[in-house]
This record gives structure tokens, sequence and C-alpha cells, in this order.
């Protein structure tokens, strides 16, 4: 797996270098203009845009078929693309997490930090199954309606989420921690069938 995903990196290091360049610009932006939702969001976009981004590089090589044909197990290719998004939403968390830190957040400061987090894999876990099922070229129109939705749900929730959560914080962090990994791992599960049964 690894390799694999030093592959991707390599293949796609023009792309990523720009993804981490733009999430440290949208960071500097968010604490400049006091509002995090702007670095929450490019968080998300990076997120599900390189696991795009390495998909479309092996579809135009042929890649696919040489990986499937080597003999590398099914759960192997497909969590590794689950590894990339998650190693840039994690780059993005830690951003989201300096500049939270400099928004001086008092109140629920761990609903309103875990919930942007968990955001961007809950976004990843969406996306992928839709790229693996049709291609990077039809997924890419649903990927941008997804992703569209996903922030302006995120830009329009932030300033309210406050109000929302209550004396409820406890609850509502560990509720939403745990829906994000068990979608994650249904993501995975959905995945490995869909790139299972994919004929190359």
């Amino acid at each position: 797996m690894l390799g694999l995903l030093i592959k991707d990196l390599f293949n796609a290091r023009k792309q990523a270098v720009w993804y981490v360049a733009m999430i440290v610009a949208f960071c500097i932006l968010s604490a400049a203009i006091d509002n995090i939702a702007f670095c929450a969001t490019i968080g998300i976009l990076v997120t599900v845009s390189m696991p795009l981004t390495a998909v479309a590089y092996e579809e135009k090589d042929g890649w696919q078929k040489f990986i499937v044909a080597s003999g590398t197990g099914i759960k192997t290719i497909v969590a590794e693309k689950y590894l990339l998004g998650i190693l840039f939403a994690l780059f993005g968390a830690a951003g989201y997490a300096i500049v939270f830190s400099l928004s001086g957040v008092q109140e629920n400061q761990a609903a309103e930090f875990i919930a942007p987090v968990c955001m961007q894999f809950i976004a990843l876990s969406v996306v992928l199954p839709i790229i693996f099922a049709f291609g990077v070229e039809r997924g890419r129109v649903y990927m941008v309606v997804l992703i569209v939705i996903v922030m302006a749900a995120l830009v329009g929730l932030m300033p309210i989420l406050g109000d929302a959560i209550g004396g409820s914080q406890l609850i509502f962090t560990v509720s939403i921690a745990c829906a994000t990994v068990c979608l994650l791992i249904a993501s995975f599960i959905i995945s490995v069938k869909i790139y299972s049964k994919k004929e190359f």
C-alpha cells in the first residue's frame, strides 16, 4: 500500500503542492477575517480532490488494468485511495485547528471543532464510491454537486451551531464522530464491492 501511496503522491505532486498552498492560504484568510468557515470548507475540497486526481491519472494511463492483473488485492487498492484522502483531511484539520485556536471560540469548542473536521471525512466517504462506480468524468459531476451542497450547508450552519448544540455538546460531539467512523467504514466496504465488480 505504501508503494501505491508514493506513486499517487509522485504523479499528483504538482496538484498536491497546489492543494497544500490552498489550505495554507485559506487558513491565513480565515484568521485574517475571523471566519473559520473558509478554512473548514477548503479542507473538504482538498480531501476529495486528491483521491479524485489520483484516480484520473490511473484511468488516463490504464493503470487500473495493470494493478488488478498484477494480483494486488482489491481491498489494498481501494484502501490506498481512502488513506490518501485521509492524509490530506488530517493536514486540513491541522490547519483548521490552528485557525480555530486563534478564533477565540469560547462556547461549544469541541463540537464546533469536531463537526467541520468530520465533514471532510463524510464528504470523502460519499465521493469515493461514486468515483469508483462511475469513473472520474461522470463522477466529477456528482462530486461537484455534493461539494457545493456540503460547503453551503457548512457555511450556513457554522454561525448557528453553538445555539443548536445547547447543553448537549458532549452527546453531539460523540454522536457525529461515531457516525463519521461508521460512514467511513461502510463507504470502504461499498467501494470494495464496486471495484470488485468492475471490468477493466
